[in-house]
Formats: structure tokens, C-alpha cells, sequence
């Protein structure tokens, strides 16, 4: 196993529980800096060792460490309004990892692939969102209303640490180049 790699993966997981706490609370659904360093961690370290990193920030997570958005923890968060981005976090951070080992190496697309692990989340997390709203917390909600809930108000905040990501993302993939080869 690849010695470097493994301690990128823990260092992301580290800062994946740290971005838990940079909150703005905004509805059910609190606002964070998760997205920015899935973004990060899916860019720098491709998709093995980002989804290694994001399993690992969860297995903290269960075990009781509160290192979810707003101080949770505990395997019910994943089937709480916010466990539907949870595995968007996951296959997001696949998906720009996949992308990021086939070279990105351009702001413009790696913005785009960005947008493209973003629509990801939204779509996991609306639908999870929506579906313990209706079986979890016994509240049914249309599909409109969640979509006003927990996407729209968040959408333009998150294409700012979408860009934020992709500029300081490829600076840093770069540095690594040169200490962590693939």
C-alpha cells in the first residue's frame, strides 16, 4: 500500500470532520464546508483513496465521534434528513476522484466536474431527504418543497466553494505531484 496516500486519505477524513463544524444552520439541512473538502478530497486524492477517506470519516461517525454536520454522529444519521448527503458525499467524492485520475488539470473542468459531483449530492440528499421525512419523522413533503429546502438555498453558496475548491484543488494536486506520484 501506498504509505503517502494513506495518511492524505486520514488527513481528509481529519478535515472532513472538521468542516462538520464550519455551520450556518439553515432549515433542517444545516449549511457547511463539507462539500468544498469532498471536492478537495475527490480532486487530490482519486476515487480509491477519497472514497477510503469518506468511508473512514464515517466509521468515525458511527462509532459516536460527532463528526457529522452540527455536531451529530451515530449510524441514524444516515437515515436522519441529512443521511441522503452523507452518500452523496461518497459517490461525489468518487465520481471527482474517477474524473481527477483521467487528468484534470483545467479550472474550467474541473469546475465542471465539480457542478457534476454537486448535482450528485442534491439528488441523494433530496431523495434521502424526502424519504425520512416521510418514514423517519412521519412528515411527508412534496418533492417542490424539498427541492426549496434543501437545494435551492444552498446552491448559491456551495458554487462559491465550488470555485474556491477548483482554485486552490489544482494548485495543490500539483504541489503533491511532485511528493505523492500515483
Amino acid at each position: 500500500m501506498n504509505q503517502k496516500k494513506m495518511i492524505l486519505a486520514a488527513f481528509f477524513a481529519a478535515l472532513l470532520c472538521i468542516s462538520s463544524y464550519i455551520i450556518i444552520p439553515i432549515g433542517l439541512v444545516p449549511h457547511s464546508m463539507q462539500i468544498a473538502f469532498i471536492f478537495l478530497t475527490g480532486l487530490i486524492l482519486g476515487k480509491k483513496w477519497a472514497s477510503i477517506s469518506v468511508l473512514v470519516w464515517f466509521m468515525i461517525g458511527c462509532l459516536g465521534l460527532p463528526v457529522f454536520a452540527g455536531g451529530k454522529a451515530g449510524i441514524t444519521t444516515f437515515i436522519g434528513p441529512t443521511g441522503g448527503f452523507l452518500i452523496g458525499f461518497l459517490v461525489s467524492a468518487y465520481l471527482i476522484g474517477f474524473f481527477s485520475e483521467r487528468g484534470l488539470t483545467k479550472f474550467k473542468l474541473t469546475f465542471i466536474v465539480f457542478m457534476l459531483g454537486l448535482l450528485v449530492v442534491y439528488v441523494l440528499g433530496t431523495i434521502g431527504f424526502v424519504l425520512s421525512m416521510k418514514y423517519v419523522l412521519n412528515k411527508p413533503l412534496a418533492w417542490d418543497v424539498a427541492i426549496k429546502m434543501v437545494v435551492i438555498p444552498f446552491l448559491p453558496f456551495d458554487l462559491i466553494k465550488a470555485v474556491m475548491a477548483a482554485y486552490i484543488g489544482l494548485r495543490v494536486k500539483r504541489a503533491l505531484a511532485y511528493i505523492v506520484p500515483n
